[in-house]
């Protein structure tokens, strides 16, 4: 019959502890998160505030990055500039005149930004999350004194 290792887990409950204070609402890596989404999404929306027509600029400065529970969103129009999803999308509107341009599903300004700078947002993100968990406080967090090592 073959000998079974025994294994001995030391620090396996702080481990625990640590990992549901760092992922709780309020816990340092949800915070990262949203940081890291919104430096990521800032290029996209100055991209897109950028290309937008520039009539009045009201259109421009309606696009804004987004706070959301993963990260970040961009997002363009408001109450006030209405006018924004026809810009972005096309189709017919009826106010403040009646007028066609044709509809692109994909939009003209946000989207593409987004694909362009894809892979941008995506260093930014993991850059800022890399850092988040490098500054973690572990519990035992050290090895090299295997006394401080607890639970």
């Amino acid at each position: 019959m073959a000998e079974v290792a025994q294994v001995q887990m030391v620090g396996l409950r702080a481990l625990q502890r640590d990992l549901r204070k760092l992922t709780s609402d309020q816990g340092a890596l949800n915070k990262a998160f949203a940081a890291a989404g919104q430096a990521a999404a800032e290029p996209v929306a100055a991209t897109a505030r950028a290309n937008v027509p520039q009539d009045s600029g009201r259109l421009a400065s309606s696009i804004r990055v987004r706070k959301m529970r993963s990260g970040a969103g961009v997002a363009m129009g408001s109450s006030s500039v209405r006018w924004a999803g026809w810009v972005e999308f096309g189709g017919t509107r009826r106010a403040p005149h009646r007028s066609t341009r044709p509809y692109d599903p994909r939009g003209r300004y946000l989207f593409p930004a987004g694909l362009v700078l894809g892979s941008t947002g995506a260093t930014i993100y993991a850059e800022a999350l890399t850092v988040a968990l490098a500054n973690v406080p572990w519990t035992n967090e050290s090895t090299n004194n295997p006394d401080s090592i607890h639970d």
